[in-house]
């Protein structure tokens, strides 16, 4: 299974081809309004229009109502949504997008128990102030085996210096970059990003020759 790499945050056309340009296949937009990389749906949409079709575009909600979140995705064209404690909704069969699921490696898997149905699941670090782009990781061992490798998504402090440790403890189907990939929040690094995708393209080249 060829890992893939989602860049996070994407604020501006500059940094999505940027991204698209350096290999990403994936590439999030923050509608969280306290997160300081928040894009208005309407402008994301001003920037996906303009990617390639093969782009996976997700859009990032935090304790949406159903309602909200089928509005978003309406008005910003992703394809998949990523959710953060979902309000007024436990069937993420009721979204008209494929769901990720974002759940806390603390609290799991009582949490995951509240929710049926998402696409797949990612784990990511929280602190009491900030949900996702933390910057911070979290003991990756408490990641469940339960979960299978092509259902999980990995974020949280993940960064060109510690995403080959993440590759080889965790091996997800996505590595989920934000912080990690920015010089300043919102912002992102072009040098950052094409080491991540060199070294998540070494990876899978050599998991690959491993299982020929």
């Amino acid at each position: 299974m060829a890992v893939k790499l989602k860049i996070c945050g994407i604020t501006n056309l500059a940094d999505a081809w940027t991204a698209v340009e350096s290999g990403v296949e994936w590439l999030g937009f923050n509608f969280y309004l306290q997160s300081p990389r928040y894009i208005d749906p309407a402008a994301a949409r001003t920037i996906i229009k303009q990617l390639p079709e093969h782009v996976i575009c997700v859009g990032i909600l935090v304790k949406p109502t159903l309602a909200a979140a089928r509005r978003i995705a309406a008005i910003s064209g992703v394809r998949w949504l990523q959710l953060y404690d979902p309000l007024d909704f436990t069937d993420l069969n009721q979204l008209p997008l494929p769901a990720i699921l974002c759940l806390n490696p603390e609290t799991y898997p009582a949490e995951s128990a509240l929710y049926r149905n998402a696409t797949m699941i990612l784990f990511d670090n929280r602190t009491n102030s900030r949900v996702g782009g933390t910057g911070q990781t979290f003991d990756w061992n408490r990641i469940p085996d339960s979960i299978p490798g092509e259902k999980l998504i990995l974020a949280g402090g993940i960064n060109p210096d510690n995403v080959q440790e993440a590759l080889k403890q965790v091996a997800p189907a996505i590595i989920d970059v934000a912080s990690g990939a920015e010089r300043a929040p919102g912002i992102k690094d072009p040098r950052k990003i094409k080491s991540l995708v060199n070294q998540i393209r070494n990876y899978n080249h050599l998991f690959t020759t491993q299982q020929e």
